[in-house]
């Protein structure tokens, strides 16, 4: 058995960056939950199990190498954390987007009048954050543990939130200092850090603030100076994630997952070698989608550390449009000419579900951008072996 995430030896290895379409059902249940309306909780981890196998078949079906969950049981990729801690009070103030403020008939609709938008919570940090359900993580890994159907546990993977993203989705009115939170809520989240890996899963490492802090903020602040920010929650990870075998873990940072026009965005060159200090061998990021797409360049110009291997975007998660197979090859060929085709795993932009009830794109589309990239990693794989 690899006792690793697998590297890309043979042929390009395809993933995703976690999250895919749950079922409406499932969906509106959770809406229920989130309005604090009466919820059957037994029917919900039904229905959340069966999400969980649906999900693993299809994507092994389709031919995807290193599955997840789709992260059915949490109603979004960071506030699920609500779902699991304690020490949060009252509704923050809606962040601001400094694209989106000058477009608003673009972001209203994202994030404002849409029934998925409202149900984005983002509570203040008011009390000590702690661990309230220990279960839900053990439930997690035993669902897609039990889909995988005695596939290695090294060929999946489970995603959790970062200290950082903590700190940028759910504001501190409580402790000292930005450090001291940090500190807290890594403590905290190591639980689910540890338990992830202990099972044999990857540990796929949520971090969008990396790349949106630069662009998004809370009224009467302002975009972060990143080169003292990226810094400080790179140095509360490592410490979050000590003794975890790097080649267990894979960051994930994007610039928002949103379908608005991205002009503010920081670039990569302003951010990644600070990035390239934490302790995760793998790093996932944004390669696909028409703002980004070009910033392969800024890795060829960058001294990329020993030991670390790319998970590049090579499918855009905001569009109906399915990528050719071909230009999906591009693009993996060009990274593999960066790092070498061992350190490539091809995937996704971002997740396909970011928040409950919130898609990019329809979900049977999904299913055929997936079959893209695979076909894409394949017709790479033929030329670069």
């Amino acid at each position: 058995m690899v006792e690793k995430m697998p590297r890309s030896t043979e042929r390009i290895l395809t993933t995703h960056a976690g999250s895919l379409p749950r079922p409406d059902a499932l969906v509106r249940m959770m809406w229920d939950w989130l309005d604090k309306k009466p919820v059957d909780m037994t029917k919900l981890e039904k229905l959340v199990e069966s999400a969980v196998f649906d999900s693993v078949k299809k994507q092994l079906e389709v031919g995807v190498d290193i599955v997840g969950d789709g992260e059915m049981s949490k109603v979004g990729f960071s506030n699920y954390v609500i779902q699991r801690y304690e020490g949060f009070g009252e509704l923050a103030p809606d962040l601001i987007a400094d694209d989106l403020a000058e477009v608003p008939s673009v972001g209203d609709p994202i994030f404002v009048t849409s029934e998925y938008g409202k149900h984005i919570v983002r509570p203040v940090v008011d009390a000590p954050i702690k661990l309230r359900n220990p279960d839900a993580i053990k439930s997690d890994i035993a669902t897609l543990k039990a889909a995988l159907n005695g596939r290695s546990p090294d060929l999946a993977f489970l995603t959790a939130v970062t200290p950082g993203q903590m700190l940028f989705n759910f504001p501190n009115r409580y402790y000292p200092s930005d450090e001291a939170y940090l500190e807290a809520v890594g403590e905290a989240l190591r639980f689910e850090y540890l338990a992830i890996v202990d099972a044999g899963l990857n540990l796929q490492l949520d971090s969008p603030d990396l790349a949106m802090r630069g662009h998004f903020y809370y009224p009467g602040g302002g975009p972060e100076k990143m080169d003292k920010y990226i810094p400080m929650v790179i140095e509360a990870l490592n410490h979050a994630t000590r003794g975890i075998p790097a080649d267990k873990m894979r960051l994930h940072l994007c610039w928002g997952n949103y379908p608005g026009p991205h002009h503010h965005d920081i670039e990569l060159s302003e951010i990644i070698n600070p990035i390239l200090k934490v302790s995760a061998a793998f790093i996932s990021f944004e390669a696909a989608n028409p703002r980004h797409a070009h910033e392969w360049e800024v890795w060829a110009e960058t001294k990329i550390p020993d030991g670390k291997a790319l998970v590049p975007g090579v499918i855009d998660t905001l569009t109906n449009h399915v990528e050719h197979p071909r230009l999906v090859a591009q693009r993996l060929e060009r990274f593999a000419n960066i790092v070498g085709k061992e350190n490539v795993i091809a995937s996704t932009d971002c997740g396909f579900g970011t928040f409950v009830g919130w898609a990019g794109c329809d979900p049977k589309v999904v299913w055929l951008k997936l079959h893209s990239m695979v076909e894409g990693a394949r017709i790479a794989s033929e030329k670069l072996w």
